[in-house]
């Protein structure tokens, strides 16, 4: 009888591990947004329409500039990033933009606003290496 009832408890030991090496799941990785992004801004003035968005992080801080050619590269200031949701602005040729938007599945999607009006900015990581 005791032998019966030590083997059964053996049983559901193993069972027991066996599930639960099942349901175990990975730690997800915290996505960073830390890289070169392509971004494109359709409607706006002809030489501003692409370019690239650098995202650096200074400690707790994240610093961003628009490479808009190989000439002109604009620093963000007031950036702000929490929770996948990035904002900044930029002077180009001394007006301000707003850029606000988020970032997921490898793409940030935004809104660009300055004088002329509201924009949609869509920017794509680029490959590393």
């Amino acid at each position: 009888m005791e032998g019966k009832i030590i083997f059964r408890g053996l049983i559901f030991v193993v069972l027991l591990i066996l599930v639960s090496s099942f349901t175990f799941n990975m730690p997800v990785k915290k996505f960073s947004p830390v890289g070169s992004w392509e971004y494109s801004v359709p409607g706006v003035q002809l030489g501003y329409e692409s370019g690239t968005m650098i995202i650096t992080e200074d400690g707790k801080d994240y610093k961003v500039s628009l490479q808009l050619n190989e000439y002109f590269k604009a620093e963000a200031e007031n950036v702000i990033y929490k929770r996948k949701n990035l904002s900044f602005s930029v002077y180009v040729e001394s007006e301000e933009i707003f850029i606000s938007g988020s970032f997921e599945a490898g793409k940030f999607s935004a809104k660009l606003s300055y004088s002329e009006g509201d924009f949609d900015l869509i920017a794509v990581r680029k490959p590393v290496g």
